[in-house]
């Protein structure tokens, strides 16, 4: 029988989620579910252990119903037979004198505490020998961080969990409490997978074609830069030694997608609401810009009125410009006061370096038609 492993991270239950104004204790909701599909995932495919790899709670001092849904989740897992493991990450610290983690006594299987990797855990299950190390960082314990790090034994299959930063570039400034590595590191560490938190997009590291560890990402879009699908990972492996297959489960409860829509042929802002609906599904959370020159100035807030029923939540972000307009080149034709002010604005917006300040004359722009008509 193969070993299967599930490794999640980032689910921040109980944060505030204040970006999404009315919407946010539907989106902590949404976090909730996704949390719930990933153990649901675990027990559907009948893994032997889950890793979580930091972050479970968005903040060190989470209210009491967030804790319990946390707690109820994992002890699913151990009704099930289910093997969980974890380590803090950077919002929910064992650092914190108040941490989450001192006070609670949540149903892992084994929760690391220790400031380095020195002490793992070794288990038997179905025929295999497992051996799982993890880290909880603390900046006045911690000395060591990844050197501290090393495959025990030849034997078995070697599971790490970190919470940490990717160090892409070595010129990029990582504190110490990010636990920061660079992607050749996970390639020399004679381990079998190391389960990364802290990154909240899906990203695999790879030695030659086999994978050697992964950012599972977020269970759930927190802001735009967390948009599309969200996953939790599948670890399998034959035996000691044998590749693994390695898989990627869509967990999310409603996606952030992006969308941007010409609306220079468009009468009206109802005609844009409408043009949104046509594009954009229902049952995702929408980010759209609206790009093209048309003959008036849309408006983002009522667009978003209308439209707020059917999504839940949706942002309209205005990129329009009136440059090539007719309205624009009708008041620019016009020997009035009104006149002189477009055709200084657009002088000046011919004469601009750089895209922001080429932004700031079409913002005057749509102002002196709102103000000027």
């Amino acid at each position: 029988m193969s070993l299967k492993v599930l490794h999640l991270a980032d689910v921040h239950l109980g944060a505030r989620l204040s970006n999404f104004g009315r919407y946010a204790e539907q989106r902590r909701q949404e976090i909730e579910g996704a949390f719930r599909r990933a153990m649901d995932v675990a027990i559907q495919r009948d893994v032997h252990l889950v890793v979580i790899a930091g972050d479970l709670f968005d903040s060190r001092n989470p209210e009491r119903e967030t804790v319990n849904v946390a707690r109820g989740q994992l002890a699913r897992l151990r009704e099930a037979g289910i093997r969980s493991f974890g380590v803090p990450g950077t919002h929910d610290s064992l650092a914190f004198a108040d941490s989450v983690y001192r006070r609670e006594n949540l149903p892992f299987d084994h929760f690391f505490t220790g400031p380095d990797f020195a002490d793992p855990v070794e288990f038997e299950v179905d025929g295999h020998s497992v051996t799982v190390y993890g880290i909880a960082y603390d900046r006045e314990q911690t000395t060591d961080g990844w050197r501290s790090l090393a495959r025990r034994h030849t034997e078995g299959i070697h599971i790490a969990i970190a919470h940490a930063a990717c160090q892409d570039h070595p010129g990029w400034s990582i504190p110490a409490d990010d636990l920061p590595f660079a992607p050749d590191d996970l390639q020399r560490l004679a381990l079998d997978y190391v389960a990364l938190g802290h990154y909240h997009n899906l990203r695999f590291f790879h030695r030659g074609e086999r994978v050697v560890g992964a950012y599972s990402g977020s269970v759930t879009g927190r802001n735009w830069k967390e948009t599309g699908k969200r996953h939790v990972v599948l670890i399998e492996w034959e035996g000691a030694g044998s590749p693994p297959a390695v898989t990627a489960v869509p967990i999310q409860v409603r996606l952030l997608e992006t969308g941007e829509i010409d609306v220079g042929d468009l009468p009206d802002s109802v005609a844009i609401a409408d043009a949104i609906r046509g594009a954009c599904e229902s049952s995702s959370i929408w980010r759209v810009t609206l790009t093209g020159d048309p003959d008036f100035v849309p408006s983002a807030e009522a667009i978003v009125a209308d439209l707020e029923a059917r999504y839940g939540y949706i942002e309209v972000h205005d990129a329009t410009t009136l440059v090539t307009s007719r309205l624009l080149a009708e008041r620019r034709e016009e020997e009035t006061v009104r006149g002189e002010f477009f055709r200084r604005l657009v002088d000046a917006r011919e004469r601009a370096d750089d895209e922001r300040s080429r932004a700031v004359v079409d913002r005057a722009i749509k102002l002196g038609v709102e103000v000027f008509g």
